[in-house]
């Protein structure tokens, strides 16, 4: 199955009016991004796990449901790079969102049975930028036909197609793995997942800018 989204082939401000999500090539060399694996193997025993049951819209637009994962707090290569210059031009050139400030950084660990179900992440998540640690993390799950629903109109998708929902308009977007890519989307705008991982353990570093 071809899980290129149609936004991969087109021009990147096009692309993020169009689908809410951008690859951004040339973010970063080689040796950063080596440097962010070694960093994130050498944090894993700092892991604070994030664990929830509840299906709710938050007081600030949000969305939740269960979701059972672990997040490594950011080291110095990944915070340099979350506060990055550059790559916050880049991020405001992709997305035509010239006032953007970044948020920070965190790694999100999976391990085996982990998962996150369909979500939005928080307000100040205007843009989510995202890319693997690992080569074998799966894609999420991705839902571009339900951006800016209100939580009470995802409670209904919910209800109707479950916490990882597949078919239809629903579909998945790929995070780029050590080709100096990283991947731009409406965190707070798209509602997106991720299935219950079936292998040992992957990582994936998220960062997160908001528009002022």
């Amino acid at each position: 199955m071809d899980t290129t989204v149609q936004s991969d082939r087109l021009p990147a401000r096009v692309a993020w009016d169009e689908t809410g999500t951008v690859l951004i090539p040339g973010a970063l060399d080689t040796d950063r991004f080596g440097a962010l694996v070694a960093e994130a193997q050498s944090h894993l025993d700092l892991a604070e796990p994030h664990v929830h049951e509840h299906t709710a819209g938050h007081r600030d637009g949000s969305f939740a449901t269960p979701v059972h994962c672990a997040f490594v707090p950011p080291g110095p290569v990944l915070g340099a790079l979350a506060f990055d210059k550059g790559l916050l031009a880049a991020v405001r050139e992709a997305t035509g969102i010239p006032r953007l400030i970044p948020r920070g950084g965190a790694v999100v660990l999976y391990e085996r049975g982990d998962f996150q179900g369909l979500h939005t992440d928080s307000v100040k998540s205007t843009v989510t930028v995202a890319l693997a640690l690992s080569e074998g993390l799966p894609p999420m799950g991705w839902a571009p036909h339900l951006r800016n629903q209100h939580p009470d109109e995802l409670s209904k998708v919910v209800a109707e197609h479950g916490i990882f929902p597949e078919g239809g308009n629903f579909t998945v977007l790929e995070h780029p793995f050590g080709d100096g890519s990283v991947r731009a989307f409406a965190g707070y705008a798209v509602p997106h997942w991720r299935p219950r991982l079936s292998v040992e353990r992957e990582l994936l570093v998220t960062m997160s800018f908001f528009d002022l």
